[in-house]
This record gives C-alpha cells, structure tokens and sequence, in this order.
C-alpha cells in the first residue's frame, strides 16, 4: 500500500493540520483506490479511485477523484468519553452497517457504506448530541 497525501484547508485552526495522509492500493490502471476512512477530508471515501500526482520529494498528493465510492464519511467527536460508553455507540453503528476508525480515544472516522441507512446513522447521532455525548461532522455524503 501506498501513502496519498491530501492538502486541508484550516480554518480557525480546524482541522489542527494542513495535510492528511490515507492508505490507497494501487490499481493495474495507474490509478489508487482509498483503503481507508479519511480524518479530516472532505474530497474523497474509503474506496474511491483517484489520480495523484508525485511530487519530486516522492510524495504522492491527490489529484482529483476518478471513480467515486458510494461511501459517506462522517467525523465523531466524544465529549469527555469513558472507553466503555463509546465502544456502544461504536458497537451500535457497526450494527447499522458502518465501519470505524479511531485517531483517539475521543476522536473517531465512521464510514457509511451505501447499504447502511445514512438518515437512521444521522438520526442515532442526532439524538446522541442532544444528549452532550459526542459532536459530529459530516466528511463527504454521498447518499
């Protein structure tokens, strides 16, 4: 696997870097399949195919997407989070058909395939904020 490097746009000092780097595979046609759940980006999906372009460092920077995924990123954020409290919420997301990727124990990207129900993923996320559990932003939708 091979790293892809994604430029980010600060903003008020979110997110609290200016690149991102996510795994990718290359593809027999010279283009690399995301095989991961981004963090910070909203260009691209676990499992979209996208051109990079190789900086003379070596460094492969994305380019633009060339096949899109029908995944949807999501971002959780846990306001002070006992481990056991957030591995239900996790568990009952994975129940919906969702994947996960934790950066720490608060912070967490979800990937909503196009099987899961992405209106029943936001309405159990809904209800958690209203509740002061945990935050959440949506990466790219695609549903």
């Amino acid at each position: 696997m091979d790293k892809i490097m994604l430029r980010l746009t600060v903003v008020d000092d979110y997110p609290p870097v200016a690149s991102e780097g996510v795994w990718a595979r290359l593809q027999s046609c010279g283009h690399y399949r995301i095989d991961n759940i981004p963090f910070y980006s909203r260009e691209l999906c676990w499992g979209d195919e996208v051109q990079v372009r190789v900086a003379d460092d070596g460094l492969k920077w994305f380019e633009r997407v060339i096949r899109a995924s029908t995944n949807s990123t999501l971002r959780l954020v846990f306001h002070e989070p006992g481990h056991d409290e957030a591995q239900q919420v996790l568990q009952h997301l994975v129940a919906l058909g969702c994947s996960w990727e934790g950066l720490h124990r608060w912070f967490y990207a979800l990937n909503v395939p196009a099987e899961a129900s992405l209106d029943q993923v936001l309405d159990y996320l809904q209800e958690l904020g209203e509740q002061g559990w945990l935050d959440y932003e949506h990466g790219l939708l695609r549903q």
